[in-house]
C-alpha cells in the first residue's frame, strides 16, 4: 500500500494498470497533463510526482474498488521488473562514457536494429499495417520525443527498439485505413528518433536507412507536417556527414510539403536550407532562406519546450550559428551564439545543442586568426561534456575546428594538444 509514504512514477503508474486506463484517461481523472503521466511511464521509480499529485493519488486509491485495489497491490507485489516487461518499454541506464560507447556500438544492438528496419520496411511496402492498442503506442512515442533531447542517443536506441518492434508485431494484418495511418504516423515518429540517434553516433549507412524507413511511414499517411518534419531532420544528415547540396535538396522538399506554411518543420527546414547554402558559399540563398526560418519562427509564438522536433527561438539561433559562422560573419554569429547560451541555460539537459554553438564560435575564433583561444574552446567541449553525449557528431564539429585554423599556424603546441583531443575522442567512438 502506498498510502504513508511518498508515491514515485511506478506506484502511479501500476495504479493506472489496476484501473485499466490510458495515459489519456489516467491524466484526466486526475485533473493533470497526459505528459505528466508519460513522464511517470519512462521513469517509473526514478520520478517523484509533486506533492499535490501526491494528494490526488492518495484520494484516488482510498475511492477505487478492491478489485482495483488488489490488482494495484499485486502489481506492485510483482515488482518494477514484471511491470516493464508486460507493458512498458525496456529502460537501460546509461552513466558513463564506456557504457555509452559500448552500446552505441554494440554489434549485437545495431544487428538487431538492422533486422526491425527491414521487418518494417517490408511491412509497409506490403501495406499490411494493423493497429493493436494504438492509443497506448501513440502515448509512448510521444513519451519518447518529449524526453528525447535529453536522452543519450545509445540509450534511445535501447529504449525505442522494444516499441518499433512491438508496432511491427502486430502490424501484420491489414486494418481499415484510419487506423493503419495512425500506426504509420507512429513507426514514422519511432524510425524518426532511431534515425537521429544513430546519426549523431556516427553510424551514418543505418541513419540514412532509417530516415528512409520514416519516410516511407509518413508517406503512408496523410499527414503533411509529418511528412514535411522527415524531411527536414533528414537534412542534418548530409549536413554533418555528407554533401550540403544533398541537404539543401530535403530541406527544399520538406518545405514544399507544406508552402508559404509556419510550421515547426518549414522553420527547421527553411533554418537547415540557409546553413547548407552557407557552406555552399551562397550567401543570397542563405540570407532569403535565413529570412524564411526567422518569419515562420516568429509565427509560430513563443516556444520554450524542448521537446524533439519543435522549432522554437534557441533551435533558430543555433542554426543561425552554423549559417553566420560558415558565411564568415564572425561577429554577427557571436551575438546570435551568446543569445543562445543564455537560452540553453534554462534547459540544463539538453547539452549537445550548447556544445555544437561552442564548437563554432570556437571555428569563429580560428577564422579570425585566434588560434590558441579556438584550440582552447574546442579542448573544454570535449573534455568537459559528459561522456554519453560526446558522440561522432560533437567530435566531428571540433575536427572542424582544426580545420579551420590556417596552414601556418597548424604546427602550435595548443592545435597539436586538439588534434590528439579529437584522435581520442573519434579511437573511443570505434
Amino acid at each position: 500500500m502506498v498510502l504513508g509514504r511518498p508515491w514515485t512514477g511506478f506506484e502511479a503508474v501500476a495504479l493506472q494498470e489496476a484501473m485499466r486506463k490510458s495515459v489519456r484517461e489516467f491524466a484526466a481523472h486526475l485533473g493533470i497533463e497526459m505528459t505528466t503521466v508519460a513522464n511517470w511511464r519512462s521513469g517509473l521509480s526514478a520520478v517523484t510526482p509533486r506533492p499535490l499529485t501526491q494528494e490526488l493519488l492518495d484520494t484516488l486509491l482510498v475511492q477505487v474498488s478492491p478489485e482495483v485495489r488488489e490488482r494495484f497491490e499485486q502489481i506492485l507485489a510483482e515488482g518494477e521488473q514484471a511491470l516493464g516487461s508486460r507493458r512498458l518499454p525496456t529502460r537501460r541506464t546509461v552513466s558513463s562514457a564506456a557504457g555509452a560507447t559500448a552500446a552505441g556500438n554494440d554489434a549485437a544492438l545495431l544487428a538487431r536494429l538492422d533486422d526491425a528496419r527491414t521487418l518494417v520496411d517490408r511491412t509497409l511496402a506490403a501495406c499490411t499495417i494493423a493497429p493493436s492498442m494504438v492509443e497506448l503506442m501513440e502515448e509512448r512515442a510521444a513519451g519518447r520525443v518529449l524526453t528525447y533531447t535529453s536522452t543519450p542517443p545509445s540509450q534511445v536506441l535501447a529504449t525505442v527498439l522494444p516499441d518499433v518492434l512491438e508496432v511491427q508485431s502486430i502490424s501484420t494484418q491489414r486494418q481499415p485505413a484510419a487506423i493503419q495511418s495512425r500506426l504509420s504516423e507512429v513507426t514514422a515518429v519511432l524510425g524518426l528518433l532511431i534515425a537521429d540517434a544513430l546519426m549523431k553516433l556516427g553510424q551514418i549507412e543505418r541513419a540514412n536507412f532509417w530516415y528512409g524507413t520514416a519516410r516511407m511511414a509518413a508517406d503512408d499517411t496523410g499527414n503533411m507536417r509529418l511528412r514535411a518534419r522527415v524531411r527536414a531532420q533528414h537534412a542534418m544528415l548530409p549536413y554533418y556527414y555528407g554533401s550540403p547540396e544533398h541537404a539543401v535538396m530535403l530541406a527544399r522538399a520538406a518545405q514544399a510539403q507544406l508552402p508559404e506554411t509556419a510550421d515547426d518543420a518549414t522553420a527547421l527546414a527553411a533554418a537547415a536550407e540557409a546553413r547548407a547554402l552557407a557552406r555552399l558559399g551562397d550567401a543570397d540563398g542563405a540570407e532569403s532562406a535565413m529570412r524564411r526560418a526567422r518569419a515562420h519562427t516568429a509565427a509560430l509564438g513563443e516556444m520554450s519546450s524542448d521537446e524533439a522536433f519543435r522549432f522554437g527561438e534557441k533551435r533558430l539561433l543555433l542554426y543561425l550559428s552554423g549559417t553566420l559562422t560558415n558565411l564568415g560573419r564572425v561577429a554577427e554569429a557571436r551575438r546570435v551564439q551568446e543569445q543562445a547560451l543564455r537560452l540553453y541555460r534554462d534547459s540544463p539537459g539538453v547539452v549537445v545543442d550548447p556544445a555544437l554553438i561552442e564548437l563554432d564560435i570556437a571555428i569563429g575564433y580560428a577564422l579570425e586568426g585566434a588560434v590558441d583561444e579556438a584550440c582552447e574552446q574546442a579542448a573544454r567541449v570535449l573534455t568537459t561534456l559528459p561522456g554519453e553525449h560526446r558522440t561522432t557528431i560533437v567530435v566531428s564539429r571540433a575536427a572542424a575546428v582544426v580545420d579551420a585554423i590556417p596552414e601556418a599556424a597548424r604546427g602550435r603546441r595548443t592545435v597539436e594538444e586538439l588534434r590528439h583531443l579529437v584522435a581520442a575522442g573519434a579511437s573511443e567512438l570505434r
